[in-house]
């Protein structure tokens, strides 16, 4: 299963693209933190990255496989406060997790501080970031092609 957490939409098209890589369904978590204005919602966001806090998921599935897979966008530095209240409030001690991020200027902190969060709520997977332009939808083409070559599935 692939669970993805998404604002501008550009999150579910790397949801998608790994749904066709690896043939598993997506799963959408659907935050209240989405109902904001534009503004609104960026000055939340930041404001829940920068203290740390985690924003409610409503929809969070009641079992999980053994082996998940979390899409979900950098915020402030940190995996986004609805992926993050999704780990604080599932029980995956053992279920595997790989998380794939996505991030305007993905740094190696970024990945080590998200795979820091993984060991602290499952057993970790792997952790891979993707860089997004804040202004263009990513192409599935190229990802599902980027998805082949990380995952080592060519």
């Amino acid at each position: 299963m692939i669970l993805y957490y998404t604002y501008e939409q550009k999150t579910k098209v790397f949801a998608e693209s790994l749904s066709e890589v690896i043939n598993l369904p997506t799963y959408e978590l659907k935050a209240d933190i989405n109902n904001k204005s534009r503004f609104g919602f960026i000055f939340n966001a930041l404001r829940l990255a920068f203290t740390g806090k985690s924003s409610p998921v409503s929809n969070i599935p009641s079992s999980l496989p053994e082996e998940i897979y979390v899409c979900g966008p950098i915020w402030g530095g940190t995996v986004a406060a609805p992926v993050k209240y999704f780990f604080e409030n599932t029980n995956l001690k053992h279920t595997k997790v790989h998380l794939l991020l996505t991030a305007c200027i993905p740094t190696e902190k970024y990945r080590q501080t998200a795979a820091e969060y993984l060991r602290k709520f499952c057993v970790p997977g792997d952790v891979h970031l993707f860089a997004t332009n804040s202004k263009i939808m990513p192409e599935k083409e190229i990802l599902t092609e980027q998805l082949l070559k990380i995952l080592e599935l060519e």
